[in-house]
């Protein structure tokens, strides 16, 4: 399998990745352009409408991340606290 190519350009959004990360987490269920929005109130002229489509991604990769989490929570559990289904 090929590997993935690597950005093509420097990241517009590493100067507010950790203010979007914890709105993020704090929020999970914000849209991009509603974070969008609230970067361009922190920032004002820093961060143009362009950038929806790149949140958006980022965005997509942050809920992969906690579904993940999620579903494997219980290979990380100690013993005893398994999660169980009911029959």
């Amino acid at each position: 399998m090929k590997a993935k190519r690597g950005r093509r350009r420097p990241d517009p959004l590493i100067r507010a990745t950790s203010d979007l990360r914890k709105w993020f987490e704090a929020e999970p269920w914000r849209t991009g352009s509603e974070l969008l929005s609230r970067l361009q109130v922190e920032y004002p002229g820093d961060y143009p409408n362009k950038l929806l489509r790149t949140l958006q991604r980022r965005l997509k990769s942050w809920r992969s991340e906690q579904a993940n989490a999620l579903l494997f929570a219980s290979e990380k559990m100690p013993p005893g606290h398994e999660v169980t289904t009911p029959q």
